[in-house]
């Protein structure tokens, strides 16, 4: 290899490493090949760590020259997402957050929600933090806008309900043409892109044609369309008092990756946040990293602003900047800011992409403690949904369930649920089995309150509880691991065996066990005990008609106790507060109702 260097022209291009079996592992490009090359060649001991690792594994090289560092640059690009090297950076979309899709493929677009960008035609706007809130959004703009959100187009059917309430323009009807259709689907594009200003001036051109041409109809949907976009724009928050077009750009370290963060900010308003994992493998510096990821983010995004804020400047700027600008077809610059509005816009991406890189680090923590539950439990998955139930009762009264729930290794209040049993089950194992069945079928049936199914359960008990729990979902033809954890020694027991598993007192997954039964435990305590108390301020005395909560209370601490209530006279019950002769008569005669006494 080092007596072909020679032969390699000095002239821009890419150049590719290749190991024994002749795959890429990596692509650079460079503004002089052959220098580039040879300073791979050098002494080993004169290379980084983590380059030298890559060089031992390096077994022949190929190189392409291109005109200029813009192809170089290009086509370093297209190598690197066609071969996925080992060692180059590698950009990573964040998955975690749903997007805002506008299915421009479709000859009558309509809006979904999507976990990943899967086609360069559809506009994706986010991604959001909250798929609730996101669901809130298309409800806000198919009121404003009100473009299709159904899954499939027939033509020529009966329009549904969506259309009558205002929502729908109901393109299946044939009442709508296509370009007047594509008008609203790019004014929902340019009202998320944040250019409410261009938007409500089109509206407003469109409204005076249409009362012009006496589409009175047509003018009235404008005119309340113009009104509330001016009301949101109202509400939305103007960071910049220029209207800026602006990308800010931040990077933070998470394990042993690293996070991007992009802020999209259009006339002046913050309207979208993306984030993106980078995996770094040859200890490149936070420059190199910039470059990286301004030369991959915009050779897929089409959205190019006029300016781009970054941390620290990137290597080779200048060509960047030329490949953007002939991109754009108009001038892209890339600064790092040190002073004034622009500044604070970098100060806030990278708080957000620090507190973004902590609670991934968080969440990976997680995924190791349920890798370690894995193991320990032998399990054939990692449990993402892990469910742990518990019976509580007083002495056999009362008897009531709970279903605690950890999601992703996170304590998931929201899917907690309390079964009532009733009075006449005072059997643990019974209880537990009613409980199991009832939650299972109402998984089985499709009940969104009882889904996913778990992928782990957990009981609180040992070995009886844990037979009764596998005989219930063998019954029901459930295929789900069971375990059970005792208090008396922490032990985990498994269906059918006697011998439980004891793990070390500071084990990671014992605690996880742990803390889920005890919050299972205290979920059924705390509803026992609310029930419980419900039915000690129940009496007699709330089937008395004319008898309510302040009365029977007024009652209650006048007379001390039912039974003082049962033998005072009329006259007495209706002096206490709140009374009358009349209520204190029926009360009387309830207790009475052979009319001794008066």
């Amino acid at each position: 290899m080092k007596e072909r260097l020679g032969k390699v022209p000095q002239k821009p291009g890419v150049y590719l490493f290749k190991d024994e079996r002749g795959q890429v592992i990596y692509v650079g490009k460079a503004k002089a090949l052959r220098n580039r090359l040879r300073s791979y060649f050098q002494s080993p001991s004169q290379l980084l760590p983590k380059v030298r690792a890559m060089m031992a594994k390096v077994r022949d090289f190929d190189y392409v020259v291109t005109a200029n560092e813009v192809e170089a640059l290009i086509l370093e690009s297209n190598l690197i997402k066609s071969y996925q090297p080992r060692y180059n950076i590698m950009l990573r979309d964040d998955k975690s957050y749903p997007y805002l899709k506008v299915t421009m493929a479709e000859e009558y677009p309509r809006l979904v929600i999507a976990r990943e960008k899967k086609d360069g035609v559809s506009r994706y706007f986010g991604p959001y933090s909250d798929v609730g809130a996101l669901r809130q959004t298309i409800r806000l703009l198919t009121g404003i806008f009100p473009v299709r959100t159904c899954r499939t187009l027939r033509l020529g059917r009966r329009p549904c309900l969506k259309r009558d309430i205002g929502r729908c323009l109901a393109p299946c009807t044939g009442e709508i043409s296509r370009e007047e259709y594509m008008r609203v689907v790019a004014d929902v594009c340019r009202f998320l892109e944040g250019d409410h200003a261009g938007l409500l001036a089109g509206l407003e051109e469109e409204m005076r044609e249409a009362a012009d041409k006496l589409e009175f109809e047509k003018a009235a949907r404008l005119r309340d369309t113009i009104r509330a976009v001016e009301k949101v724009s109202e509400k939305q928050k103007v960071v910049l008092e220029n209207p800026w077009e602006l990308d800010v750009m931040a990077f933070a370290p998470v394990n042993r990756e690293m996070l991007g963060l992009v802020f999209k900010v259009r006339a002046g308003r913050v309207v979208g946040k993306e984030t993106f994992e980078l995996r770094t493998v040859m200890g490149e510096g936070l420059k190199e990293i910039v470059a990286y990821f301004i030369q991959r983010y915009y050779s897929e995004s089409p959205d190019l602003p006029r300016e781009i804020l970054i941390p620290v400047e990137p290597e080779g700027r200048e060509v960047l900047e030329t490949w953007l600008s002939e991109m754009k077809k108009a001038r892209v610059t890339i600064k790092v800011p040190h002073r004034g509005t622009k500044r604070q816009l970098m100060v806030m991406a990278e708080e957000n992409a620090r507190l973004l890189a902590e609670e991934k680090a968080r969440a990976g923590e997680g995924h190791g403690v349920l890798t370690a539950l894995a193991q320990v439990l032998s399990l054939e998955t990692v449990p993402f949904r892990i469910e742990c139930y518990d019976v509580s009762h007083l002495s056999g009264e009362g008897t009531v369930g709970s279903m605690a729930v950890l999601t992703a290794g996170k304590k998931d209040k929201s899917a907690y649920r309390r079964f009532n049993l009733g009075k006449n089950i005072n059997d643990d194992y019974q209880a537990l089995s009613d409980i199991l069945r009832r939650r299972l079928t109402r998984g089985q049936e499709g009940d969104p309150a009882f889904l996913p199914m778990p992928d782990l359960v957990v009981i609180d008990g040992g070995l009886g509880q844990v037979n009764v729990a596998q005989r219930v979902m063998q019954e029901m033809g459930i295929t789900v691991p069971v375990v059970g954890l005792a208090k008396k020694n922490e032990e985990i027991y498994f269906p059918g065996q006697r011998e439980p598993l004891r793990l070390p007192r500071r084990h990671q997954a014992l605690h996880l066990l742990q803390s889920l039964r005890d919050e299972a435990h205290r979920f059924a305590v705390t509803y026992q005990r609310k029930r419980r108390s419900r039915n000690i301020t129940q009496s007699e005395l709330d089937r008395i008609a004319g008898i309510g909560e302040k009365r029977k209370l007024a009652l209650l601490q006048a007379f001390g106790s039912v039974d003082a209530i049962k033998n005072a006279t009329p006259e007495e019950l209706s002096r206490v507060k709140g009374m009358n002769r009349t209520v204190a008569e029926k009360v009387f005669a309830f207790f009475n109702p052979k009319g001794d006494g008066d």
